[in-house]
């Protein structure tokens, strides 16, 4: 198990303890105050501070990997970060929830410029705090089983699931990620720190079951997947995988499936 189920999980997945997304929890570490000065900055963090510090590893990619990067990413985990999840365990967690709230996605707005719906509200209800926010108030309230309909939806078009604290450990939001999420670019392309962790498990393929067709690795934003040209098949490279498990959803053949990161021992302290 990672850190986070250690510290907070209370013998299970720590994003499985309904208590992670209690009033009890956002009051010991959180305030409405607090949280709603986060989150009016959110917008300007992405597209000012963050451009900025890109700006900054290019001109000393040394300095920043060695002294920067390990900074930024302990602040991440004290203040906010995200672990990816497959639709399975999305679809378990929000059979907690009687509803959710549908918000916008800032991080779409500040990469794309578009609004979409790929993110959620979930565990205690924040709607008073969203009200306030221009970014946040134009958000509507869905059923349990919307939202499991619609979250099924994007991970057939291949958007991973993570969830997400505001002040570790409380849990607050669900989100639905590909190439335009900020999250992605700040760890993946931009190198900046580490703000999304990898899931609990790792993808694998059946390897008599491949037939070569690579659908699975166009669909990897992580570079998990390599093909065998000279045998014709895909495998995992389980150190890179995530575990988000969206690369199942374009396997025809039904080869791939995910195993617990802890049962295989060169990936069970990767995360």
């Amino acid at each position: 198990m990672c850190e986070f189920c250690v510290k907070h999980g209370e013998g299970k997945k720590w994003y499985e303890n309904m208590k992670n997304y209690s009033e009890e929890v956002f009051r010991q570490v959180n305030s409405e105050d607090r949280l709603k000065t986060h989150l009016s900055h959110f917008y300007r963090s992405l597209t000012v501070d963050v451009p900025r510090a890109e700006a900054w590893r290019k001109r000393m990619p040394r300095i920043y990997r060695l002294l920067v990067y390990p900074i930024v990413t302990r602040r991440l985990k004290k203040s906010h970060f995200g672990q990816i999840l497959p639709i399975e365990d999305v679809g378990r967690l929000l059979e907690h929830f009687p509803t959710l709230v549908r918000l916008p996605c800032i991080c779409r707005k500040a990469t794309i410029g578009a609004e979409k719906r790929f993110c959620f509200g979930i565990g205690m209800d924040l709607t008073p705090i969203f009200r306030d926010l221009p970014d946040f108030r134009d958000f509507d309230r869905v059923s349990t089983e919307e939202a499991q309909m619609f979250i099924r939806h994007l991970d057939e078009e291949g958007q991973t699931h993570s969830v997400w604290t505001f002040n570790t450990p409380f849990i607050a939001a669900l989100c639905n990620c590909d190439r335009d999420c900020m999250a992605y670019r700040f760890q993946v392309t931009m190198r900046l720190g580490k703000i999304m962790w990898k899931g609990e498990y790792v993808a694998s393929i059946d390897y008599p079951a491949c037939n070569g067709c690579r659908e699975c690795l166009k669909r990897c934003y992580f570079g998990a997947i390599s093909y065998d040209r000279r045998n014709e098949k895909c495998t995992v490279l389980a150190e890179r995988c995530y575990g988000c498990g969206i690369c199942r959803a374009v396997c025809a053949q039904h080869a791939i499936h995910l195993t617990d990161r802890m049962s295989i021992p060169r990936v069970s302290r990767v995360w």
